[in-house]
């Protein structure tokens, strides 16, 4: 995923699509706010524009203007489009701008007759834009976990290359495997000496997983019912009995049971 957005963001940041529509107007500022892949999209939705046709229009006033639209030569599919002049408001119908944040055809549509040389800024959606690819994190906001993440990899990958031409004779293999013992012992000792300093400062000691962002699973308490105070301190609430409600028998034992039978 990571790869295939690079891509897009060159793709959008170093080439420029053609303009194939007689809408140029609209197709060009298109070009300019759009990212290559959603500018594709909105050049098809001109497309299409070509094949509708509007069978009515309706003026209310100057602050609502409804048009009727429908296929060319195919009286099939009605779509009804409200444009408001005073705050360049389009809605249609159909509800495309809605659910995906792009203009559909019937807008476009409604543009041309309106002789709309941009796209209104109420249908420019803000996560379409070319300027809203987000920033690469600074140095302060990389975790230290995925910081040593990425030096395990780089030195992975520079150790099997390593291992690659140190495997081709015999001599190379002997040296690169006795430097890579001295390196290692090395390393293991300095590493034992940086947990001992994290260890006091911390106060609890530090796990080979808390490098690479894995640690101990958090403790949690017993399901059920918890003890009371009472119970965890050796105390145990004395039974009464069901029928007086006294200490020192129960219901089989009680003298005012056996009294009454």
């Amino acid at each position: 995923m990571r790869v295939a957005d690079a891509e897009a963001e060159t793709a959008t940041q170093h080439s420029t699509p053609v303009l194939i529509t007689q809408l140029q107007s609209l197709e060009r500022h298109g070009r300019e706010v759009y990212t290559q892949y959603i500018f594709k999209l909105f050049q098809d939705e001109i497309v299409r524009e070509s094949a509708l046709v509007v069978a009515n229009r309706v003026d209310e006033g100057e602050v609502r203007h409804l048009y009727y639209l429908e296929h060319y030569a195919r009286r099939e599919g009605n779509w009804t489009v409200e444009y408001n002049p005073v705050d360049n408001q389009i809605k249609c119908c159909c509800l495309m701008f809605e659910s995906f944040g792009l203009p559909c055809c019937h807008m476009i549509s409604v543009m041309k007759c309106e002789h709309l040389l941009a796209i209104p800024e109420s249908l420019i959606m803000q996560r379409w834009m070319r300027r809203a690819t987000p920033r690469q994190p600074t140095i302060g906001q990389i975790s230290p976990s995925m910081t040593s993440m990425a030096r395990y990899g780089i030195l992975s990958s520079g150790y099997n290359l390593m291992s690659f031409y140190a495997s081709h004779t015999h001599e190379s293999f002997e040296h690169a495997r006795q430097v890579s013992h001295e390196m290692t012992s090395w390393m293991r000792d300095r590493w034992e000496k940086v947990k001992k300093l994290r260890t006091s400062d911390v106060g609890e000691p530090s796990s080979v997983g808390s490098l690479f962002g894995v640690g101990d699973p958090v403790i949690v308490k017993t399901k059920g019912n918890p003890r009371n105070n009472a119970e965890s301190n050796g105390t145990r609430k004395a039974r009464k009995c069901r029928v007086c409600q006294s200490i020192g028998h129960d219901k089989q034992t009680c003298p005012k049971l056996k009294a009454k039978e």
